[in-house]
């Protein structure tokens, strides 16, 4: 049987993780998002994110809340969420 995945639209993982989709956009460009699916829909792409993709896009948010830079709360968020560096 083959099961899908759910994802989640950028209104959805905003919503889910009260990051701002400007934020979430801003992330994905500098290519701290690198797991986020593009779909194209017509001429447009949209992201679909993942659990995992919400679950990093939190753990971000939240050591950045903390004080850390970016760049490490990224660090710090991959080794949450995936046990590895970005």
């Amino acid at each position: 049987m083959n099961k899908k995945t759910q994802t989640f639209s950028i209104s959805q993982a905003s919503e889910m993780t009260g990051v701002s989709k400007n934020r979430i956009r801003e992330w994905h460009a500098k290519g701290f998002l690198p797991g986020i699916q593009l779909i194209s829909v017509g001429s447009r792409l949209h992201r679909r994110f993942s659990d995992k993709d919400v679950a990093l896009i939190e753990a971000i948010s939240e050591y950045q809340n903390q004080g850390y830079l970016l760049t490490a709360a990224v660090n710090l968020a991959w080794k949450k969420v995936q046990g590895g560096a970005l």
